[in-house]
C-alpha cells in the first residue's frame, strides 16, 4: 500500500511554519520546513494550496492517486485523476525470451535505442519475443534490425541461421524473412585494449614505461611488504572468450503489419547470446514502438484479483456523487472512504452493469480519501479505469501566488498567473495562445521556475516522488510529452520608451517563445540563455501575454526501477539529446525523473535598455608570479547597437575602488568588443591586491564590478554588475599527471562530485548556499558539477562566496551510458553560452570534456579551441579518468587500509566513494513506517541495492562483524555512522603519500538517499560529514594502518617548525598503554612519517588512538581512532556501561544568526563513544537544519571534556528557540 505520509508531514510542515509563535513578527520570513525546497518563501512561487469548502466540483481531478499494482510505468494511477478522458484500451506491450518473461522495468531495454540495456541468453539458439496489445494499431515495418553479440566455442561446428515471424495471436506464427549462413555471422569484435595498444607509437610505449616507474603498483614502491588491498580492479589481461558482433536486418518483401514478432537465433558454436537493440522501420524512418511514446489516459492494473485505487483530496470534505469511466470494468467491489488512507468504511458497492460509467450516489460521503476496491474484471486479466470524478466540496485548491513587483529596469515574471498545461489537450497555435484573453482557466496552475513535473507536485496533482515509492505513481508517458505555458502580465507605464529583452535563464529541453501574437524566437538546449528583444511586441501599461511551448526531448530512454538488490541500468539514450539533464533518465545515485526535468527551469524576466547594451564582460586578472604584490586586470566588455544611428558614449567602470572609463563610438546596429588593460588604463595595475583564495589556503576575496554605458547626451544606456576575484592559475603534465597552481601555490582538490543540485531543481539561492558552505565547512578545495548537471548562477556564487574550486564538466557522460550528442553544433552553442556566463567566477578552476570517456573528435577540437578563446588562463581536459587524472571508483565500502593502497595514488582521482547511511530521523521522513525495517525493496529504491556499485552488502557485513547483528532500523542506522565516519575519513587519509586530490563520489545527495554523500537531502550531516572534516584539515595529523605510522600531512598549513606530534593509545576503560611524542618540522604540501606505533599485547580487545598536533599551546590537529585486535570486529564495545555526560549551553542570537556552544563532560570512569549533538525547536523537539557543528559525533575518554560551536540562521528555527540534544553509543 502506498502511504502518504510524506505529503501529510511537508504540508503540515507549511502550515506550521505559518502559525507557530513568532511566525508573524514583522520581517521575519521563516524557511518552509525540513526537505522543502526551496526553503525560503521568497524563493518559492509555487501556488499556495488551501480548502475551498464552497465551491462544488470534481474534488479529485488533479489530486494525486495512488494504486495496489499497474501494469507498467505509463498506466499509474495519477492518470485517473488528471481530467483526461479516454475510452481506449491504452497500449502496454510484452516482451519475452526462451528464459522467461521481461521483468516490468526491461520490457523496454530492446526498444530504448540505447546498446548498453542489453539482454542476455544462453545456449546454441534462443528466441526473443515482442508483442503490442491486440486492440492497438499492429507494427507496420518493412525493416527490422537486431543489434548484439555472440560468444561462440570456435572448435564447434560453425554454420547460423536467424529468422523473424509474425503473427496476430502468438500462436500462429508467418515467416517474415529467413537469413542463414555456413561459416560465423557477422563480424569479430575486437578488443578495444588492444586496439588502443596498436594504435600507439614505440614513443608513447616508452614513455608508459617510464610513467609505470613513477608510480609503481603500490604506493610503497615494487619491493614493499605492504599488503595488497582487498578490492582488486580486472587487469583484462586473461583470456577474452570469441566474440562475434552480430546485426541482422530481416527485410520482408512488403511492409508487414503484426501485433507479435518472435527472432530465433541458431549456430552450433554460439554459448551466449547478448541482445541489445530491436528496432522496426518503416519507410526509412526509425519506429517508436514503446507505449511511453503513445499516451492514453487511463490506469491499468498489473494482476486481477482484489485490486484497488484511491485518490487523496487534501482534506476533509463532503461529496454526493462518484463517477467511475471504465474501460475494463470490476464487475464487483465497494467505494470506500477513510481519513488516514488506512481505516476504510464501505459508502455504495460497484453495481457491475453493463455500460462505460458507473455513476454512483453516494449518501453523506465525508473523509479526505477515496478508494475503489475492485473484485473481478469484466473481461481479460486487467481492471482499466480511465478516470474517477468524486463531486463535493471540500479539498484543495490552487491559489497562485502574487506576481514579483518590477524593480528598476527589470520585471520578473516569477509567480504570477502562469499556467501549464500538456500540448496533446491544447488544439490552438502559440500566435493564439499569446493573445489576451485567450481563454486557459482549465489548465494547472504553474511553478515558475520549475519543472513541468514540479508544477504538477506544486499543484497537488501529484505525490511526492522523493518519498517511498511514489515515484512509481506517476505516469511516464503523460509526462512524455510537449507542454504550454501561459501568462498574462501588466508592464508598468516607466518601462516605456526603453529597448525591452525577454530573458530565460534556463529551460528543457527546446522551448518556441510567443507574445502577444508574434513568435519571439526558440531556445535550443537546457544550458543556453534565451533573450529576445521583444520592444515592437510589448505594450506598456497593459496586460501582455505570453505562450511558451517546451518541447520534450526527442530521446527519453526508459525508466529505471532499483530493487533490495540492483541498482538497474545507468543513463540511456537521452544522451544524444545533450545538452540536457542527461541523470534524469536514472542513475544509481538517482532515480528516473518522469518529464526528464522539462520546462522553464530557471528565471524568466524582461529587462531593459536604452539602445546600447552591454554583452558577457569579462574580466581577467593576471598577476607576474611568483609576486603577488601587484595584478593587471585585462577587461573585455561587448557593446551593441540596437539602433540604426551611430552612438557616440563613454563605457565607464568600477573594480572595488578603482574607476576607469573610456570614450566609445558605435555605427548604425555595430557590435563592437572593447578591450582596455593596464597599457590603455594604468588605473588598472592593482597595487596590493587582496586575492581570492580556496578554502583553507587564505580568505576569498570579492570586489564588486560595475560597468555602465552612457550616450554622449549623458544618458544612461545600459549598466551591470557582478563580483570578481583576483586569482591566477596555472597547471602541468608532467608524467601525465595533473598539477594544479593558484596564486603560485600548489593546489590540491578535496571534495566531491556534485550530480544535481535537486533531482526535480528545486534548489535556489537558500540551498545553494547551505550545501555549499558545508563543503567549505568539511575544508574542502572544489567540487566537481558532474556532466555539467547543475547550472544555476546561484550554485557559481556559492562557491565564490565560500572559497570552493569548480571541477566544471561538459554534458557527455560515460560512452557506455549514453550515445553521443545528435546535434554538436546545439552542444557547442550551449558550451560556448555557458563558459561566457560562468568565466567571471574565480571559482571556475577547471574543464573537463566528458566523464569517464573522451568526447567525439569533433566536440573535443571545439572545447579546447573555446576555452583558450573565451577563458584564457583556465585548463581543459579531455576525460575525466584517464589521461592526465584517474577514476573509476571503488564505490563500495572497504577496510580503511585499503584507501591507503588502492589504484589512482599518484595522480588526482575524480571518484571514489561507499554507503554513507542517513539517520533515523531522516530514514523516517524518506520511507513508511511499514518499510522502516527490515531492509528491503525501498531501501534498494533509495540507492542501497545489496548489489551493484554502492554493493550495500559490504556495508552490511562491516556493521555486523563490528557490532553483530542488528534487529532494528534505529540501532542501524546508530551503528553505521561507525562505518560511515572511518571510511570517509579514511578515503581523504589514504591520499597521504602523494597528496593527490581526491573527489568524493558523491559529496551532495540529489534526492533521499543512503550511499554517497556526506550529509543528507534533509542537509543533516552525518557521521561522514566530521570524518571528512576531520582528514581535510590544511595540516593534518593521522595514522596509516599499512605500517601503523603517525604521518603529519600539510595541505596548506604553510611552513611549521617545531610542531610537537603526540600519540597515546588507551584500553576501554581509558587506561593508558603506550604513548609517545616527538618534535617535526613541516613543510606546505608534504608528509612526515613521525614515528611507528606500539602495540603492547595486553592492550584490551577493542582500544583507541589518540592523536594531537600541537604548535606550543595552540592545537592544530587532534583525531580519534577505534581500533580491534580482530581487525574490524568493535563487539566488546557493546559489554561498555551507558554512561551520563555532564552538558551545559550558552545560547546567544545575533541578528538572523544564532550560536550555541555546548560543553560536555564525561565524569565516569567508562569512554562516552560516538557522542551526537542535535539541535531542535524547544516546543516541537523536532530538528533545525542545516546546523553547522565545530565537531560532532565525539569520543570522551573518562575525565575529558569537549566544547562544541554550533552556527544556524534564525529563518530556520520556525520561530522556536533552539537547544541541544545529545545521543550516543552508550550515552543516557
Amino acid at each position: 500500500m502506498k502511504s502518504t505520509k510524506a505529503g501529510c508531514f511537508l504540508l503540515g510542515l507549511l502550515f506550521f511554519a505559518i502559525s507557530v509563535p513568532g511566525c508573524h513578527k514583522k520581517n521575519i520570513r521563516y524557511n518552509r520546513g525540513t526537505g522543502i525546497y526551496p526553503g525560503d518563501p521568497r524563493e518559492d512561487f509555487s501556488p499556495d494550496l488551501a480548502p475551498d469548502r464552497t465551491t462544488y466540483r470534481n474534488l479529485a481531478r488533479l489530486r494525486p492517486a495512488f494504486h495496489s499494482s499497474s501494469y507498467d510505468y505509463n498506466l499509474t494511477a495519477q492518470l485517473v485523476t488528471d481530467g483526461i478522458f479516454t475510452h481506449e484500451i491504452p497500449d502496454h506491450i510484452s516482451v519475452s525470451t526462451c528464459s522467461g518473461v521481461a521483468p516490468i522495468n526491461e520490457r523496454e531495454w530492446l526498444l530504448d535505442h540505447n546498446s548498453a540495456t542489453e539482454v542476455n541468453l544462453e545456449g546454441s539458439e534462443v528466441w526473443i519475443e515482442f508483442s503490442i496489445n491486440r486492440e492497438a494499431k499492429p507494427i507496420i515495418a518493412d525493416r527490422i534490425c537486431l543489434n548484439g553479440s555472440m560468444i561462440y566455442n570456435e572448435k564447434k561446428t560453425c554454420g547460423w541461421k536467424f529468422v523473424c515471424l509474425g503473427s496476430d495471436d502468438g500462436i500462429n506464427w508467418e515467416e517474415i524473412s529467413e537469413i542463414r549462413g555456413a561459416g560465423l555471422p557477422g563480424e569479430e569484435k575486437r578488443d578495444p585494449s588492444a586496439a588502443m595498444i596498436n594504435q600507439q607509437g614505440q614513443k608513447k610505449r616508452n614513455i608508459s614505461v617510464k610513467r609505470s616507474g613513477t608510480f609503481p603498483p603500490s604506493p610503497y614502491g615494487p619491493d614493499s611488504i605492504a599488503p595488497r588491498p582487498s578490492f582488486q580492479t580486472s587487469s583484462g589481461s586473461g583470456s577474452e572468450p570469441m566474440q562475434r558482433l552480430i546485426n541482422p536486418v530481416f527485410t520482408p518483401v512488403g511492409p508487414v503489419a503484426w501485433h507479435y514478432f518472435r527472432i530465433i537465433l541458431t549456430s552450433p558454436c554460439a554459448e551466449k547470446w547478448t541482445i541489445s537493440d530491436l528496432d522496426f522501420y518503416l519507410g526509412g524512418s526509425r519506429l517508436e514502438v514503446t507505449p511511453s511514446h503513445n499516451f492514453k489516459s487511463a490506469w491499468m492494473s498489473a494482476g486481477n484479483e482484489r485490486e484497488w485505487i484511491y485518490v487523496d483530496l487534501g482534506s476533509s470534505s463532503s461529496f454526493d456523487r462518484i463517477r467511475l469511466h471504465w474501460i475494463n470494468k470490476a464487475l464487483g467491489g465497494s467505494v470506500q472512504v477513510s481519513d488516514d488512507s488506512e481505516r476504510w468504511k464501505d459508502v455504495a458497492p460497484l453495481p457491475g452493469h453493463d455500460g462505460r460509467i458507473d455513476d454512483l450516489p453516494v449518501k453523506d460521503g465525508r473523509g479526505r480519501f477515496v478508494r475503489i476496491l475492485m473484485e473481478k474484471p469484466e473481461s481479460g486479466n486487467k481492471f482499466v479505469l480511465s478516470e474517477l470524478e468524486v463531486f463535493g466540496t471540500g479539498g484543495l485548491a490552487t491559489r497562485p501566488k502574487a506576481p514579483s513587483p518590477a524593480g528598476h529596469g527589470r520585471l520578473f515574471l516569477n509567480g504570477g498567473n502562469w499556467k501549464v498545461q500538456r500540448a496533446s489537450e491544447v488544439s490552438a497555435t502559440g500566435q493564439i495562445i499569446s493573445s489576451e484573453g485567450f481563454d486557459c482557466k482549465d489548465w494547472v496552475d504553474a511553478t515558475v521556475p520549475a519543472t513541468i513535473l514540479v508544477s504538477y507536485i506544486n499543484a497537488g496533482a501529484v505525490a511526492d516522488p522523493d518519498f517511498g515509492d511514489n515515484q512509481l505513481l506517476i505516469s511516464e508517458s503523460f509526462f512524455n510529452s510537449d507542454f504550454w505555458y501561459r501568462n498574462e502580465f501588466h508592464l508598468p507605464e516607466h518601462f516605456r520608451g526603453k529597448r525591452l529583452f525577454l530573458n530565460f535563464d534556463g529551460i528543457n529541453w527546446k522551448a518556441d517563445v510567443f507574445v502577444n501574437g508574434k513568435e519571439a524566437g526558440k531556445i535550443d538546449g537546457a544550458f543556453i540563455r534565451g533573450r529576445f528583444d521583444i520592444t515592437s511586441l510589448i505594450v506598456p501599461d497593459h496586460v501582455n501575454a505570453l505562450a511558451v511551448l517546451i518541447r520534450k526531448n526527442e530521446n527519453i530512454g526508459t525508466v529505471k526501477e532499483k530493487t533490495a538488490l540492483s541498482a538497474d541500468k545507468n543513463g540511456g539514450s537521452l544522451g544524444a539529446d545533450n545538452p540536457t539533464y542527461h541523470a534524469s533518465i536514472g542513475w544509481d545515485w538517482i532515480p528516473t525523473i518522469r518529464g526528464r526535468n522539462t520546462g522553464i527551469w530557471n528565471d524568466v524576466f524582461l529587462s531593459t535598455t536604452r539602445d546600447v547594451s552591454i554583452i558577457d564582460p569579462f574580466i581577467l586578472p593576471d598577476l607576474p608570479l611568483p609576486d603577488t604584490s601587484s595584478a593587471d586586470l585585462f577587461v573585455e566588455v561587448t557593446l551593441k547597437n540596437h539602433s540604426r544611428e551611430r552612438i557616440k558614449g563613454i563605457l565607464s567602470g568600477k573594480y572595488g575602488d578603482v574607476s576607469f572609463e573610456t570614450d566609445v563610438v558605435l555605427a548604425g546596429s555595430e557590435t563592437k568588443l572593447i578591450k582596455l588593460n593596464p597599457s590603455t588604463h594604468p588605473v588598472l595595475r592593482i597595487e596590493n591586491p587582496r586575492l581570492w583564495w580556496p578554502r583553507g589556503y587564505g580568505n576569498p576575496h570579492l570586489y564588486d564590478v560595475e560597468l555602465s554605458f552612457k550616450t554622449e547626451n549623458g544618458e544612461f544606456s545600459d549598466h551591470t554588475s557582478f563580483k570578481s576575484g583576483i586569482r591566477e592559475m596555472y597547471f602541468t603534465e608532467n608524467y601525465q599527471t595533473l598539477n594544479m597552481y593558484i596564486n603560485g601555490r600548489r593546489f590540491t582538490g578535496r571534495g566531491g562530485n556534485w550530480g544535481f543540485p535537486e533531482s526535480n531543481l528545486r534548489y535556489r539561492g537558500r540551498e545553494y548556499d547551505a550545501a555549499v558552505a558545508y563543503h567549505a565547512d568539511m575544508n574542502f578545495t572544489m567540487i566537481r558539477n558532474w556532466v555539467g548537471q547543475t547550472g544555476d548562477d546561484e550554485f557559481y556564487e556559492a562557491c565564490d562566496r565560500h572559497g570552493i574550486m569548480v571541477w566544471q564538466d561538459f554534458w557527455l557522460a560515460n560512452p557506455a551510458d549514453g550515445p553521443d550528442p545528435a546535434d554538436p553544433g546545439m552542444f557547442m552553442r550551449n558550451a560556448n553560452d555557458l563558459v561566457k556566463r560562468i568565466r567571471n567566477h574565480p571559482s571556475i578552476g577547471l574543464y573537463c570534456g566528458r566523464n569517464e570517456g573522451n568526447p567525439p573528435v569533433i566536440l573535443d577540437t571545439a572545447l579546447k579551441s573555446m576555452i583558450r578563446r573565451l577563458h584564457p588562463g583556465l585548463h581543459y581536459i579531455s576525460n575525466s579518468s584517464s589521461g592526465v587524472v584517474s577514476g573509476g571508483g571503488p564505490y563500495k565500502a572497504l577496510p580503511v587500509r585499503d584507501y591507503f593502497l588502492l589504484f589512482g595514488y599518484g595522480k588526482f582521482h575524480s571518484e571514489r566513494g561507499m554507503p554513507n547511511v542517513m539517520t533515523w530521523e531522516s530514514l523516517g521522513l524518506t520511507l513508511p513506517e511499514n518499510a522502516l525495517w527490515p531492509q528491503n525493496r525501498l531501501w534498494g529504491m533509495h540507492d542501497y541495492c545489496l548489489e551493484s556499485a554502492q554493493n550495500a552488502s559490504t556495508f552490511n557485513q562491516m556493521v555486523e562483524k563490528g557490532f553483530g547483528p542488528v534487529t532494528d532500523g534505529m540501532k542501524f542506522t546508530g551503528l553505521a555512522q561507525w562505518i560511515n565516519y572511518d571510511g570517509y575519513r579514511g578515503m581523504f587519509e589514504g591520499r597521504s603519500m602523494f597528496r593527490q586530490g581526491l573527489l568524493l563520489w558523491m559529496s551532495h545527495p540529489a534526492w533521499p538517499s543512503m550511499v554517497w554523500q556526506t550529509y543528507d537531502y534533509y542537509l543533516e550531516p552525518t557521521a561522514a560529514y566530521f570524518g571528512c572534516k576531520k582528514a581535510c584539515e590544511p595540516i593534518h595529523i593521522q595514522w596509516n594502518p599499512v605500517f601503523n605510522d603517525i604521518e603529519v600531512v600539510n595541505y596548506s598549513g604553510g611552513n611549521k617548525a617545531s610542531l610537537t606530534a603526540k600519540a597515546i593509545i588507551m584500553n576501554m576503560d581509558g587506561s593508558v598503554e603506550w604513548n609517545k611524542a616527538t618534535i617535526i618540522t613541516s613543510r606546505e604540501f608534504s608528509t612526515v612519517t613521525c614515528f611507528r606505533l606500539e602495540f603492547p599485547e595486553n592492550l584490551s580487545d577493542v582500544h583507541f588512538i589518540k592523536l594531537t598536533l600541537a604548535d606550543g599551546d595552540q592545537l592544530l590537529s587532534e583525531n580519534f581512532y577505534w581500533r580491534g585486535k580482530d581487525e574490524g570486529n568493535f563487539r566488546a564495545l557493546n559489554n561498555l556501561p551507558l554512561v551520563h555526560l555532564k552538558m551545559s549551553t550558552r545560547t546567544k542570537k545575533s541578528g538572523g544568526n544564532w550560536n550555541l556552544t555546548t560543553t560536555l563532560s564525561n565524569p565516569t570512569p567508562h569512554p562516552a563513544l560516538m557522542v551526537r549533538l542535535k539541535i531542535v525547536g524547544r516546543s516541537s523537539g523536532e530538528r533545525i537544519l542545516p546546523v553547522f557543528y565545530s565537531d560532532n559525533y565525539i569520543f570522551l575518554m573518562p575525565g575529558e571534556e569537549k566544547t562544541i560551536d554550533m552556527k544556524l540562521k534564525d529563518a530556520d528555527t520556525r520561530g522556536e528557540k533552539p537547544v541541544v540534544e545529545i545521543s550516543g553509543f552508550n550515552v543516557k
